[in-house]
């Protein structure tokens, strides 16, 4: 019995002009991240200048293109490039341009105030939508690497040895410097030589580390710094190990729609509750309850936050561990700890503590594990909280489209 096939000719040209929208499926993440982008303004990016008078990419055109990616865990400026020429949504979204990985890298370099505005406007596309719900909002931090190694992280005596070394490089490239312009007779004190350019730029990181670790001292923080991102911490990352990076802070409302997000430079969560919940864009009151665990046992912030937001924190407070000293900075607060205690430990507080475990670990989970985040792409803490708003704005995206389509 002969077989029917169907026939692929791979050389005829196609002679009509092809709709890229029928390559794409109905129900595709793309279309939801064009609509949402459509409705942002975005005036204020910073669009990559090369001076030569050609026509730039629009920036919501790169803005939806870094969302896509993101939501789909792919980071890498070269894989995004390369995503525009095989993937047929990102083809579509790039309306088949194809910006190069330099571009990308720029446009996510230079907009951190474009990040962080989409992300209040996925929010506000939310609240329109009716798929955000403030009453209850759960907080947790995760830490994540910095783009650097720890074996780059030096104290003030490893600095100033670093310094000494690069202070003797440069003496010895001057004599041979000399040595040359004495063998050859000629003037070459117009141009430095490699080794003492190398050398010079050596001794002046090295002075910038020392006067960043002398300042930190007198602030009476951990004198380290790393060479490659200054910014970045040494931090333990509770599983007995200490890594370079960053602690990267969320807060989710009761279905995991990411409310609020923020990085800092803490080793833990304790002070982080304040500056996390000023990042949730409600008014007073809107928040009933805002749940975090242990970590962030302090009263001092925690009564910030419930007079800033008019709420109530669930926050069981830290037992101390027998044979521990007592902490003389909670001493004034032992009747709130209890009061916070008692509030933890009943139904109600139980119930919330459970109902996290189910709403902002899973956030971090899937972004680890599922996305592959585990890594910073970009360098300082500005750019670092720049990419922090770029992904959870794309796990925004991904949330909400996920919940249309269920309720279509």
């Amino acid at each position: 019995m002969s077989r029917k096939l169907v026939n692929v000719d791979r050389d005829t040209p196609m002679l009509l002009p092809c709709d890229l929208r029928e390559w794409v499926a109905a129900d595709d993440l793309v279309h939801f991240v064009v609509e949402a982008i459509e409705g942002m303004d975005l005036r204020a990016a910073a669009v990559n200048e090369r001076g030569t008078g050609d026509a730039q990419y629009p920036p919501g055109m790169m803005l939806g293109l870094l969302v896509l990616s993101y939501a789909q865990g792919v980071f890498s400026s070269r894989k995004i490039e390369r995503l525009t020429h095989q993937h047929v949504s990102f083809r579509y979204l790039c309306a088949d341009t194809h910006p190069d990985h330099d571009t990308i890298a720029r446009f996510r370099a230079r907009n951190a105030a474009l990040f962080e505005e989409s992300f209040v406007a996925i929010l506000r596309l939310a609240r329109a939508l009716k798929l955000v719900q403030f009453g209850t909002v759960h907080v947790d931090g995760t830490k994540l690497l910095a783009d650097a190694s720890k074996r780059r992280t030096l104290s003030l005596v490893e600095v100033e040895e670093q310094l000494e070394l690069a202070d003797r490089a440069c003496a010895t490239a001057l004599l041979e410097q000399a040595q040359q312009a004495d063998q050859t007779d000629q003037d070459l004190g117009q141009r430095l030589p490699a080794t003492l350019a190398d050398a010079a730029q050596r001794k002046a990181q090295f002075a910038a580390a020392r006067a960043e670790l002398a300042a930190r001292a007198a602030a009476k923080k951990k004198p380290t710094i790393n060479l490659t991102d200054p910014d970045s911490r040494l931090m333990p990352d509770g599983r007995g190990r200490f890594i370079q990076g960053y602690n990267a802070q969320l807060a989710v409302d009761a279905r995991g729609l990411i409310v609020g997000q923020r990085v800092g430079q803490a080793s833990n969560d304790r002070t982080e509750l304040a500056a996390t919940a000023a990042t949730i864009p409600v008014e007073p009151g809107e928040i009933e309850y805002l749940v975090a665990d242990q970590g962030y046992d302090d009263q001092a912030g925690i009564e910030q936050v419930e007079r800033a937001l008019d709420t109530t924190v669930i926050s069981p407070p830290q037992v101390r561990e027998p044979g521990a000293r007592p902490r003389p900075d909670r001493a004034p607060f032992a009747a709130q700890r209890g009061r916070r205690g008692r509030l933890a430990a009943s139904p109600l507080g139980r119930d919330l503590l459970h109902h996290r475990q189910t709403t902002i670990e899973p956030r971090f989970g899937y972004l680890k594990h599922v996305l592959g985040f585990r890594r910073f792409h970009l360098r300082g803490l500005e750019k670092v909280q720049a990419e922090w708003s770029l992904l959870t704005t794309a796990l925004n995206c991904r949330h909400l489209w996920q919940r249309r389509s269920a309720r279509a």
